[in-house]
């Protein structure tokens, strides 16, 4: 389930389609907004914002939880078993959405990872260089 439907998001898409995930549900809190990806992407269902589908990945692509008191409404209660919640904010950390998937046992993975790995691409599309990813550079992001 991806949490969102701006500019991301179809690469999102286009990532799970590549892991060939078998549903892929969007919720925004534009309805329009989630409606033109659809347009795009005729396979993805269209999740009311502040619904959760209890699907394996939860992916938050908004904006929100960059703030201290930012907050999506999700009842954790409506999940079954363990879930992975991605929140590609990777300042602060641990958003508030991260905090609560851990407070009811789930898995959770910031956007350290994604951040790093566009600025690897991006650095060889400009440089016709591929930069190596060593332990050392990891570990100081996430010692930051």
């Amino acid at each position: 389930m991806i949490l969102g439907a701006g500019g991301v998001v179809p690469s999102i898409i286009f990532g799970l389609q590549n892991l060939q995930i078998g549903k892929i549900y969007v919720s925004n809190r534009t309805l329009k907004k989630a409606e033109a990806l659809k347009e795009k992407y005729n396979y993805v269902e269209i999740i009311d914002w502040g619904k959760i589908q209890d699907c394996d990945l939860i992916i938050n692509c908004t904006s929100i939880g960059l703030k201290k008191n930012d907050k999506i409404e999700i009842d954790f209660k409506k999940l079954s078993g363990k879930k992975i919640f991605y929140d590609l904010i990777y300042n602060p950390p641990i958003t508030t959405l991260l905090s609560e998937a851990i407070n009811n046992g789930h898995i959770i993975v910031n956007g350290k990872d994604m951040f790093l790995y566009q600025a690897q691409k991006a650095f060889s599309l400009w440089h016709n260089v591929n930069p190596k990813l060593e332990e050392k550079l990891t570990e100081f992001l996430y010692n930051d």
